[in-house]
């Protein structure tokens, strides 16, 4: 899986074709925890399906529309999840593995259905999902940093 982020100031990251600063994000991957790790993926996926989003009303509009930049993203989104989904460890609490793994195959869903049909309100039943995941993760990293 593969995806290009570039930082833009307050901790978001917004995507970008083009890395301005690969070595500020290879280094911010390398010294992140694991929970930083997921939060980055959340907010890629998020990232990806906002500019999905827009080439959706782009495309809507224009004479001669081209997908092509859209599918891209709605499959870079679906590697994320997929590989979130993938990275789940039932050792760790089966219960909680199982509720992720639901989620991430309604997400999917979602992604693979606005992907075929072009259908925002997939892309936004998907991005409600992924921001409430990576809000609960925020949180999860805030408290744990408040315990140490």
């Amino acid at each position: 899986m593969s995806f290009e982020l570039v930082y833009k100031g307050d901790s978001t990251l917004s995507l970008n074709n083009k890395f301005k600063n690969k070595k500020f994000l290879k280094n911010m991957v390398e010294s992140a925890s694991p929970g930083q790790l997921i939060v980055l993926l959340y907010e890629g996926c998020l990232q990806w399906l906002q500019m999905a989003k827009l080439e959706v009303k782009k495309n809507t509009d224009a004479e001669i529309p081209n997908w092509s930049s859209y599918s891209q993203y709605m499959n870079k989104a679906h590697d994320i999840v997929t590989h979130l989904q993938e990275s789940l460890r039932e050792d760790q609490s089966k219960e909680i593995s199982d509720r992720l793994f639901a989620l991430y195959d309604f997400v999917k869903g979602k992604i693979a259905h606005a992907n075929a049909y072009k259908n925002l309100q997939d892309i936004d039943d998907a991005s409600v999902v992924m921001k409430d995941l990576k809000d609960t993760w925020k949180e999860v990293l805030k408290k744990d940093t408040l315990a140490v």
